[in-house]
């Protein structure tokens, strides 16, 4: 009848909209309790980053297992629930104190893709500052990765936040990186670094295949600053300059800083199958200076850690000019074993490993951060216990309730308890000992090289974590004779050289001035020197490029869409297969206003 509709494709869009809200909050569960179960129905989170910020601690990423409700009592589930892919970002507030069981988080919606295994940066240079995320596995197999995107967490300095994507400032360079999960992961206070992984059809759009994909050679570096990649040569690494699984810290030594790589595997960059993978062993460590691009070695002492990959770590520098590295948990890196529940710590500049009296509980694939003003207690999230292979059969209840263990690294115990008030973190007992009865001066070191790294004539010289020492200026009376002479002889004539100039400035704004005043008396007018138009293709930052490449800037007041200006050079014709483009500014977090909008919620829903 004319003028009345059918509701047959109202009652479609409803149903629709109600499937879309059930697949998006996980086979029915509310968003809520599918991403913040509470401490009944937890189970496990794998794949978790745990990200310090501030007076909060933001979990992010990963699967997420919980029973339908809160009576369960198996302690094995020997029919495990489906993962679900955590869909919200949670946030746990270090104002307060808290037990594991009592402590609340903070759910907070996510429109980022749903990833796993994932690098991430923080960055503390603006207020109130915020944290990148890149790389990373879809948690599920049919999904396909992101292509070519990166995103950050912009902190509100209340636990919570937003997510949005960030445009590159070489986007050529960041599209040809291969995207990995599982990568060695470190930063510097504006430089965040990522050391191989494992690149896979789940990590990567360019990976067709199924199987284990490659393994990911190269040091990648971004700079929060300028908004850059780099992508540094590995090939001194090890077998294949490959890594897998492992970890890797920052450590304040030297005037540039070092990497330091702890445990996980290695391979061949094409990866046939698990029997070209091993253990990567702990008896001699691997150093690696982000500046001069320099790679070194330096052999181990102590009660060291099995081989493991998968395990988490924190590292927090002491009191007497050491820096300890806390190493927790894992599983076996030759497939051989189950998940480790050992606390190894790694000192430093003494290269010597001791193993904590207090084990946790075994797991891999978890997450740890510093947390406290004090820095003295570690936490742990996340993880999983599973037989050989990480299968789910052999899977157990997490022990600890919601998944958090608390560590107090000074006296090497664990606690389900975080403490708002604990003292300011030490060195073990042990480590001390070790360093009291004078072990540093009968270390055997790599070369001399490693040694001045490390001990400039004390013990320990070298500055904060976030900011390594400058190697300071040689002495004046280092100078030779003749070095002095010309010192001062090069010192006279530039000094003659810069009066001279003054001069000339002087004298030159003089005579403009007379001319200008010369006009004025005559009544002439003034003819304004002529200055075209800025023409982007005079700009010395163009170049040549393939077709296609885009570059985004962000002076606008308002967000932008890429801008690509192509033409020919003024005065010469370039050759035939070339496009010219210029390189406009790119926004970063810290320029204003940040970025792109985030993308809609719906479309990284699974």
């Amino acid at each position: 009848m004319k003028g009345l509709r059918s509701p047959f494709p109202l009652v479609l869009a409803v149903l629709g909209c109600l499937g879309r809200s059930i697949l998006a909050d996980g086979y029915g569960l509310t968003r809520r309790a599918v991403d913040n179960p509470g401490p009944d129905s937890f189970i496990r989170h794998r794949y978790p980053s745990v990200v310090p910020f501030g007076d909060y601690v933001y979990i992010d990423g990963g699967q997420l297992f919980q029973r339908s409700s809160g009576n369960g009592t198996s302690s094995t589930l020997s029919n495990p629930y489906t993962p679900y892919a955590a869909s919200s970002t949670l946030s746990l507030n270090l104002n307060e104190s808290w037990t594991n069981e009592t402590v609340e988080f903070r759910t907070i919606p996510k429109t980022a893709p749903l990833l796993g295994q994932q690098v991430y940066w923080t960055d503390h240079s603006y207020t109130p500052g915020a944290f990148y995320v890149w790389g990373g596995m879809t948690m599920d197999n049919g999904s396909p990765p992101p292509e070519d995107q990166f995103w950050y967490f912009n902190t509100d300095g209340s636990g919570g936040g937003s997510w949005l994507q960030l445009s590159q400032g070489n986007y050529r360079k960041f599209s040809q990186l291969l995207r990995p999960a599982g990568a060695s992961f470190t930063q510097s206070a504006n430089v965040g670094y990522s050391f191989g992984g494992q690149a896979t059809r789940r990590s990567d759009v360019s990976i067709q295949n199924d199987g284990p994909g490659s393994a990911v050679t190269g040091v990648v570096s971004y700079n929060f600053q300028t908004n850059q990649w780099t992508n540094h040569s590995s090939k001194s690494f090890g077998q294949y300059g490959t890594s897998l699984y492992g970890c890797a810290e920052y450590i304040p030594f030297g005037p540039n800083g070092l990497l330091v790589f702890l445990g996980g595997a290695e391979a061949p960059v094409d990866i046939m199958d698990d029997n070209y993978i091993g253990g990567l062993p702990w008896a001699t460590l691997t150093l690696y200076d982000p500046v001069t691009e320099k790679w070194y070695t330096q052999r181990t002492t102590g009660v060291s850690p099995p081989l493991v990959e998968r395990a988490c770590r924190v590292g927090v520098r002491g009191p007497n000019s050491t820096y300890e590295i806390f190493i927790y948990g894992g599983s076996s890196a030759n497939r051989a074993g189950n998940a480790f529940s050992d606390v190894y710590v790694l000192s430093l500049p003494g290269f010597v490993f001791f193993k904590s009296n207090s084990s946790g509980t075994p797991r891999a694939d978890h997450g740890c951060a510093v947390i406290g003003k004090g820095k003295r207690q570690m936490l742990s999230y996340g993880g999983i216990d599973a037989g050989t292979d990480l299968g789910f059969q052999n899977m157990t209840t997490d022990p600890w309730k919601q998944s958090l263990g608390v560590y107090d690294m000074s006296e090497m115990i664990w606690k389900n308890s975080y403490d708002v008030n604990a003292a300011d973190y030490e060195s073990p007992a042990v480590v001390r000992d070790w360093y009291a009865q004078g072990n540093m001066e009968t270390m055997t070191w790599d070369s001399n090289e490693v040694k001045a790294l490390f001990v400039n004539g004390t013990l320990g010289s070298y500055g904060p974590v976030d900011d390594p020492p400058v190697m300071d200026n040689p002495p004046k009376s280092s100078l030779n004779s003749a070095q002095r002479i010309g010192a001062i002889v090069g010192g006279t004539v530039g000094g003659m050289l810069v009066l001279t100039a003054v001069a000339v400035a002087i004298f030159l704004m003089r005579r403009r001035k007379r001319r200008r005043n010369r006009s004025s008396q005559a009544g002439s007018s003034t003819i304004n020197e002529y200055r075209p138009e800025p023409w982007p293709k005079d700009s010395p930052r163009m170049r040549s490029t393939t077709p296609g490449t885009i570059m985004t800037f962000g002076s606008s007041p308002t967000p932008v869409e890429p801008v690509e200006i192509s033409g020919t050079t003024r005065g010469e014709l370039p050759a035939e297969d070339v496009e010219w483009t210029y390189e406009l500014p790119v926004p970063t977090p810290h320029s204003t206003p940040r970025l792109r909008p985030e993308l809609p919620a719906g479309r990284f829903s699974q």
